[in-house]
């Protein structure tokens, strides 16, 4: 009988995530229903366009801890006005710091700070320069 709290929890888990799931489907639906609505104007105007050449364009869902390019532009400067390569735990906590933000919202800023930094990375502005213990170190290119 010592698992009762366990399986209470679980059942509880599984109602929520369930109830996730049925949320998600009808979104979906709906989601699709107004696709096919344009797709049909689509045709109205021009039977003989293909559709399906549509490319679709990546959904991002933004920070509401960040304006939009906000956090990018916080770790170059942190970057820029550091005397020596900075980690990724480090850059969270200066731009934390700098925002006035909780602990709470540590997690979050972290996976905002390694989007930015690997955007940076991609554009040639930073580079990684090795491993400290399981963040990573970061400085301007050269």
């Amino acid at each position: 009988m010592g698992n009762t709290y366990a399986i209470s929890g679980l059942v509880s888990k599984r109602a929520e995530m369930a109830g996730q799931i049925e949320f998600h489907q009808k979104e979906i639906e709906r989601l699709r229903q107004g696709l096919y609505q344009i797709d049909a104007s689509i045709r109205l105007f021009d039977p003989s366009y293909r559709i399906r050449s549509i490319k679709t364009k990546e959904y991002r869902r933004y920070s509401r801890i960040f304006k939009k390019g906000e956090c990018y532009r916080l770790c170059l400067d942190t970057l820029r006005h550091a005397a020596d390569v900075l980690s990724t735990t480090l850059i969270t906590e200066v731009i934390m710091h700098k925002k006035g933000l909780e602990r709470e919202q540590q997690a979050t800023v972290t996976d905002s700070v390694n989007n930015s930094l690997r955007f940076a990375e991609r554009r040639g502005i930073v580079q990684r320069v090795g491993m400290d213990g399981i963040s990573i170190r970061w400085q301007l290119a050269d």
